[in-house]
């Protein structure tokens, strides 16, 4: 079982191969979109609180 936190959200992934897997996949991609999504929606000075900058939410969420 795979547990990923984003922002406020946890995505559970579990069951035989699910890390590997398409569905492991696709929601690993769509909680990251959420979470990208989410981040650009706040303002500058909540996300200098968080310790993230406009820039850089992109690489901090997928991690490029």
């Amino acid at each position: 079982m795979t547990l990923m936190t984003f922002n406020r959200e946890t995505v559970y992934n579990s069951g035989s191969f699910a890390e590997v897997g398409l569905m492991g996949r696709v929601k690993n991609f769509m909680a990251r979109t959420r979470a990208e999504r989410q981040l650009l929606m706040l303002d500058d000075r909540l996300l200098s609180d968080i310790g993230v900058s406009r820039s850089e939410i992109s690489s901090r969420v997928w991690g490029a």
